[in-house]
């Protein structure tokens, strides 16, 4: 047993503790070290340079002097002393490969989706969001104190909508507003009044969204004042290109729909996304927010297709 709890398994001879936290130490060193029966750092702390070289084999070509001139006695007592924490992790990547198979019009034909981590895998015919962020979600586990926000997840269009609070306000206060009250139900695009994924290029676009704020966890006030800033963003990079910005009331209990025209996009595969802010009903202009929520909306396909071509969803 080391200093530092469990020897390091080794494929051949005895282990020990990480001599490769030493200055002068490497691998090689540290399996030498450790078949001269030197295992831990109190053990090499105790010896001298002179007798740490002699147990060396002479193909090392280690010498007492260089011993000293690291220092390796004096690096195995702090080490012995004062072991090194383990190190925890905070952040790490979920890593996913996505693939789409696409038809000479650029629909989807075909969609496949690996987790690198679990080596999980699926596939289905076409394009299917849901499905798409079910897999995504499914392998990005949300800690326990999250959990609650997933059910108000689950009722809303916007799927990951994530809420912010815009800056703390006192709880007492009469216009404070709780973040679960506003929900984003619809963020979509749509062509004729009607949600559709896919739109032409080369003409303006239009993107409808529907809101609400939940009647029983508003306060004294029973209308709030809205703004609203859209952006497609782009499905392969972090490029966000404006829509449009909106603002109105909207009334404790009642959705509020809008919709926002914005300038023609380039061929690609976008996100939508909005970040909606709250404000008192008549309020100034530089009165700050009570809230506000950023949320992703609907997939929108940008494509060259001739006019009136475009599939419209329900």
């Amino acid at each position: 047993m080391t200093h530092n709890g469990d020897p390091q398994s080794s494929s051949t001879g005895p282990s020990g503790d990480d001599f490769k936290k030493i200055d002068g130490i490497g691998r090689v060193l540290e399996r030498r070290l450790w078949d001269a029966g030197i295992l831990t750092y109190s053990d090499l702390g105790q010896r001298t340079p002179e007798e740490i070289a002699a147990l060396l084999p002479p193909t090392a070509g280690i010498s007492a002097e260089r011993i000293a001139s690291q220092n390796w006695t004096g690096q195995a007592r702090e080490l012995a002393e004062h072991p090194p924490e383990a190190s925890v992790p905070r952040q790490h990547y979920a890593a996913f490969h996505v693939e789409f198979l696409l038809e000479s019009d650029n629909s989807v034909r075909g969609t496949r989706v690996h987790h690198h981590q679990t080596d999980v895998r699926d596939a289905w015919a076409g394009w299917d969001e849901e499905k798409l962020l079910t897999f995504l979600r499914d392998r990005i586990p949300l800690p326990a104190a999250a959990a609650p926000g997933l059910e108000q997840a689950g009722d809303q269009r916007s799927g990951d909508a994530e809420p912010t609070p815009a800056r703390p306000v006192p709880s007492s206060g009469p216009s404070w507003l709780p973040s679960w009250s506003l929900s984003i139900e619809e963020l979509a695009p749509i062509r004729d009044g009607q949600p559709s994924h896919t739109l032409p290029s080369g003409e303006p676009h239009s993107v409808r969204l529907t809101m609400r704020i939940d009647a029983a966890g508003t306060p004294v006030h029973d209308s709030f004042d809205f703004s609203a800033v859209i952006a497609a963003r782009r499905f392969a990079g972090h490029d966000r290109l404006p829509v449009g910005t909106t603002h109105g009331t909207v009334r404790a209990g009642d959705p509020v729909s809008v919709e926002v025209t914005g300038p023609a996009l380039p061929t690609d595969l976008y996100r939508l996304v909005a970040t909606v802010d709250i404000y008192p009903a008549d309020h100034s202009p530089d009165e700050p927010s009570l809230y506000q929520k950023r949320a992703s909306g609907d997939f929108m396909r940008v494509a060259d297709v001739p006019v009136g071509s475009a599939p419209a969803v329900a």
